[in-house]
């Protein structure tokens, strides 16, 4: 730990913080555990029947871990075989200077800097390209009509998922997740409502490839 590193966290050494950490440690601990593992997961795997029931056939729908891909075939690689060359993802978006890790759960409220979102995701061979021409404002100008947001910190074009607190946890509650978890399902609909918007964007993307 350098000079800087040791100023940041003596900085961050709030007594009165740390006196209250201590004395809440067990229950800290407990509503972490539930939080990040059982909460999360069950948040998590029901976005995924959110999209699921929304992103159908010629659509498909990779669970991967807790997440998932949805994968449009006319993406699919020119050459060679996986995911594709582009796909949408239900994924974090973190801006966390630390680089702490967050819960699904955290993501999903938007409990500080991270957030739940549908993003578009290129595979590694053209991420470089695709952050080309996400810096182009007319690139992306019909998406963002669309209701798609670009962070220009990451270069990431994505729909934002906005989630009540309370209707969230009134679901869990009521064990009954639904309404609670309709944003998901509404925000993959408006991805896939931009599909030609999208379809542009790839080319754009494939076509900053063939030229380098």
């Amino acid at each position: 730990m350098d000079h800087e590193q040791r100023m940041a966290a003596a900085k961050r050494n709030d007594p009165v913080l740390a006196a209250r950490i201590v004395r809440d440690i067990s229950q800290i601990e407990a509503d972490f555990y539930h939080s990040a593992g059982p909460l999360s997961e069950r948040i998590m795997r029901e976005a995924v029947q959110a999209i699921s029931k929304v992103a159908v056939a010629p659509w498909q729908v990779v669970e991967v871990d807790w997440s998932a891909r949805i994968v449009c075939p006319e993406w699919k690689m020119i050459r060679g075989v996986g995911t594709g060359d582009m796909w949408l993802e239900l994924a974090e978006l973190s801006a966390d200077e630390e680089g702490y890790e967050h819960s699904w759960l955290a993501a999903a409220l938007k409990a500080g800097p991270t957030q739940l979102c549908i993003a578009v995701v290129f595979r590694p061979g053209l991420q470089d390209y695709a952050a080309g021409v996400l810096q182009d404002d007319k690139a992306v100008a019909g998406l963002k009509k669309l209701g798609f947001v670009r962070d220009d910190t990451e270069l990431l074009l994505f729909v934002p998922i906005d989630i009540a607190n309370e209707l969230l946890a009134q679901g869990f509650e009521q064990n009954d997740l639904t309404a609670a978890l309709a944003p998901i399902g509404k925000a993959m609909s408006k991805a896939i409502a931009a599909k030609a918007e999208l379809d542009k964007l790839l080319e754009q993307v494939r076509t900053a490839a063939k030229h380098k």
